[in-house]
């Protein structure tokens, strides 16, 4: 299993924001029913969870609608992107990432894998 989700250069600027690339942090592919999110800070600020969008296969959802979504799955090998509304982005500035991820993985009840990510990274 790996013990990262998050590669280097994967913060990038978006319209509105900023846009994380993620990677399943997995050791095989997982529905999305079984993702949640901690608190996500960016520059020491908490995002509202309700301002978060999280892509994969090419739509756009709010981390509370992956819950219902056990007949799609993040494929192992896919990138996932997170974006989350931050006021004044600029490509080339460095931002303080600190992103808490949870994976419930289906066949182990009752458990949960918490994965965290906390750097200074300059978006692209």
């Amino acid at each position: 299993m790996k013990n990262w989700f998050v590669e280097e250069n994967a913060l990038h600027a978006a319209e509105g924001g900023l846009e994380l690339e993620v990677r399943l942090p997995w050791y095989r592919s997982l529905p999305l029913s079984v993702i949640d999110f901690g608190e996500v800070r960016i520059n020491g600020a908490t995002i509202d969870p309700g301002a978060i969008t999280f892509r994969v296969n090419g739509k756009d959802r709010r981390p509370g609608e992956l819950r219902g979504l056990w007949q799609e799955s993040w494929y192992v090998l896919d990138s996932a992107y997170i974006r989350f509304p931050y006021p004044a982005v600029k490509p080339g500035a460095q931002y303080e990432v600190d992103i808490t991820f949870i994976l419930h993985p289906p066949y182990i009840p009752k458990v949960f894998f918490p994965f965290s990510h906390k750097k200074v990274m300059t978006a692209n």
